[in-house]
């Protein structure tokens, strides 16, 4: 196996090059910024990238790579921050310090190649600091757009930061700059003797009904809640039949609702109610007509308040064009649904951003009513990292 050393200006100028000439099989074997008396010409500091490829190595080719390794083990006594001599004696063997290297490089290599294939290529602030490479792909990897990923180191001083700065304090910044962004919000916390009508809204599919099944077992039966469940969809096949199942599982009364003067019959009728759960038609965020028949339904006279239930596993665009649509119901707090069904959640984030509202629950799978917990900040980022 031939190993290359390449001296570039940037590291995402090495990444290329090795990319070019080893393709899916390179390995990073070291990586190092030269001293300030090997700079570039005008002044640039240059990188010394060595790499290699990942197949099977001959005798010959081993003792070069050890070669390399030994120069690697030094570097990590002289930088700071890192291992120092003693360190190293500490572990069990130098061949375990090398392993952990060896997957470090590996990493730093796949994700720059990730990165490399997305559309907008890798970011110019990370050309010069590779410093922030995990934790901007981790966020990436986890469906927070580049814009968003960007915006949050920028505020968490990650950008600025000067080379003393303590990485893992930065991070925290960062994290907290994400958490500052979410907004969560229990809509059933009101008090006894008080009626709460819920409504909600949102496309075709995204799972409205069984959400509103899983909030009618959570609060009759274990917050004790007096629940009626309502259902104005007309449109779809089953999807009262659905709900009215739900309803006679967990003894709970159903009405169905077509017109606004049957809407105002169903709550007549279950006046001793506490909490209303309207399931309302699912349907294109484009068809402008059925938006406004199902605004004209939810007037404000009964104090209806909607939540716009989406889906994750849906595009990032599509979302947003969904909640730009379905505002004009005003709706108080999002429910993102189908957690299960896609790794890429930080399009959550972007959505929040997007259109900045609460979010109540969140939903992870089909199982009634397990599958849905309350939102709070920290769950959420736990699911989306």
């Amino acid at each position: 196996m031939q190993i290359k050393r390449y001296r570039t200006k940037n590291i995402h100028e090495a990444v290329s090059r090795i990319k070019k000439d080893f393709g899916t099989d390179a390995v990073i074997l070291s990586t190092k910024r030269l001293a300030v008396n090997d700079s570039g010409k005008n002044g640039h500091d240059l990188f010394e990238v060595t790499a290699g490829s990942s197949n099977s190595l001959s005798n010959s080719e081993n003792n070069e790579i050890d070669c390399i390794i030994n120069e690697a083990l030094d570097d990590l006594d002289r930088s700071p921050g890192n291992f120092t001599g003693q360190d190293l004696h500490d572990h069990s063997s130098d061949k375990d310090n090398l392993l952990g290297l060896i997957n470090s490089e590996l990493t730093d290599i796949k994700e720059m190649l990730f990165l490399m294939s997305q559309s907008g290529g890798m970011p110019d602030f990370l050309h010069m600091n590779s410093a922030w490479l995990n934790l901007y792909t981790r966020l990436v990897k986890a469906g927070i757009s580049s814009k968003q990923a960007q915006y949050f180191l920028k505020k968490g001083s990650a950008l600025s930061s000067g080379p003393d700065a303590v990485q893992n304090d930065l991070t925290k910044e960062i994290i907290n700059e994400i958490l500052a962004s979410i907004e969560v919000s229990n809509p059933f916390e009101f008090k006894n003797g008080e009626k709460y009508f819920a409504a909600f809204i949102g496309p075709t599919g995204v799972g409205k009904t069984t959400t509103i099944a899983k909030l009618a077992a959570e609060l009759s039966l274990k917050q004790k809640k007096n629940v009626g469940l309502i259902s104005l969809d007309n449109y779809r096949i089953g999807a009262v039949e659905q709900l009215k199942t739900y309803a006679a599982i967990m003894g709970l009364p159903f009405i169905p609702a077509f017109t606004r003067q049957d809407l105002h019959i169903a709550v007549k009728k279950m006046q001793n109610k506490d909490v209303f759960l309207i399931d309302t038609a699912g349907h294109s965020h484009l068809d402008n007509e059925r938006m406004k028949e199902l605004g004209g339904i939810l007037k404000e006279d009964l104090s209806i308040r909607c939540h716009l239930v989406l889906s994750v596993a849906t595009s990032r665009s599509d979302m947003v064009e969904a909640a730009d649509n379905f505002a004009v119901l005003n709706p108080e707090t999002y429910v993102f649904t189908k957690l299960d069904e896609t790794h890429r959640r930080g399009k959550i984030i972007d959505q929040i951003m997007e259109l900045k509202m609460p979010i109540s629950f969140l939903t992870n799978g089909q199982r009634v009513p397990e599958d849905i917990v309350p939102a709070t900040k920290k769950g959420i980022l736990r699911l989306i990292l």
